[in-house]
């Protein structure tokens, strides 16, 4: 969290600026993805923002335009909480 909360300040972006995530769901090691996801999952809820999920193999060549498609499709994986 450290190095994300030091990521945004050197861009200037504050978490509640955020409006979509986009999140790597895998291939990848299962600890690494559930923690990438719960931090997502957080910032999403607090600012009530989209969470997108995309699977590595989206990337052909790191080609990120792949994941605009994602987002305009509405791929999205939006947690629903209940109290």
């Amino acid at each position: 969290m450290k190095l994300l909360l030091k990521f945004l300040n050197l861009k200037k972006i504050k978490i509640s600026d955020i409006h979509r995530i986009f999140v790597n769901l895998g291939p990848g090691k299962f600890t690494s993805l559930k923690i990438s996801l719960s931090v997502a999952k957080a910032i999403c809820l607090v600012n009530s923002a989209f969470l997108i999920g995309f699977k590595s193999n989206d990337l052909i060549n790191k080609n990120y335009k792949n994941l605009i498609k994602l987002d305009k499709n509405k791929s999205l994986i939006k947690p629903v909480y209940s109290s």
